[in-house]
């Protein structure tokens, strides 16, 4: 017990800060599977324990963000109400809910088709190497845009659809979902504080799908009442954790230092891809 409630620990943790820092939860969490006590831990776990354990840190991410933009939240649904109500389809709030909308819909489409495919296929510690690697290349990219000052609701269809395309792109392990719809976002004149601020606005759906997804089919499986503790310390720890990431990702994207993850990701990647290649 004591070494599975450490291992659920370490693992909340990782999940909350790569969740929302533009590293990649799935990429980080792939590699630390690596480490013998984490991994013999991981294996004395059953499949459907698994699934569990998914939903409760997708679910612990998901409260993170919605207690960290919870005035934007009641602000965006009010007024957008209010707005349909009085038809005054101008309203900032109500262009934003609908932007917010249209950009969930690339990744919810490629999850439903290719979930199962990338499981099978790329949660091995090489094709998330590379993937970490081209994470990183991509990052380091931003240092090259030019910082315009375009709002959200002067993005268009176009530049919404075009980002919820990035986070489509993230399904694949070891591409943050944080990092490419705030780089696409600063792509397309977007500001960075905001384009991150959209960015986070848009996983509270595709978290939501990603964790009913995974509930359906872990309920129907059922749950060893032994792990609520250790699971239950797991998400206290991925929901600190993620409103922490939350905090310092602001502070380093108004400091304009936000390629410096890039250095970050490359250099766990080629790290991945030696450990692959000689041990």
């Amino acid at each position: 017990m004591r070494n599975l409630i450490i291992t659920f620990i370490t693992l909340g943790i990782v999940q909350g800060i790569a969740e929302f820092l533009p590293i990649s939860s799935s990429g980080h969490l792939v590699i630390l599977q690596q480490i013998p006590w984490i991994k013999n831990s991981i294996d004395s776990v059953a499949n459907n324990q698994m699934l569990f354990i998914n939903v409760a840190l997708h679910l612990a991410s998901l409260a993170a963000v919605i207690v960290f933009f919870r005035k934007d939240i009641i602000k965006l649904v009010i007024d957008s109400v209010s707005a349909l109500f009085k038809k005054n389809y101008s309203d900032n709030s109500l262009i934003i809910s609908t932007y917010i909308i249209i950009a969930s819909i690339p990744a919810a489409i490629i999850g439903l088709l290719f979930s199962s495919y990338i499981e099978d296929n790329l949660m091995f510690l090489l094709p998330v190497s590379i993937l970490l690697i081209i994470n990183g290349l991509i990052l380091l990219y931003t240092k090259r845009i030019k910082r315009k000052d375009r709002q959200l609701e002067q993005m268009g269809f176009f530049t919404a659809f075009l980002i919820g395309c990035c986070q489509a792109v993230a399904v694949l392990p070891g591409i943050s979902r944080a990092g490419m719809t705030i780089s696409g976002g600063m792509i397309r004149g977007i500001e960075s504080d905001k384009a991150a601020r959209f960015s986070f606005l848009m996983s509270i759906p595709v978290i939501a799908g990603a964790g009913l997804l995974e509930s359906v089919k872990a309920f129907s499986r059922g749950l060893d009442s032994s792990f609520f503790i250790p699971l239950g310390i797991g998400s206290a720890a991925c929901f600190v954790s993620a409103l922490l990431a939350l905090r310092l990702l602001f502070i380093i994207i108004r400091k304009t230092a936000f390629p410096v993850f890039g250095f970050y990701t490359i250099a766990v990647g080629l790290l991945g891809v030696a450990v692959n290649m000689f041990f």
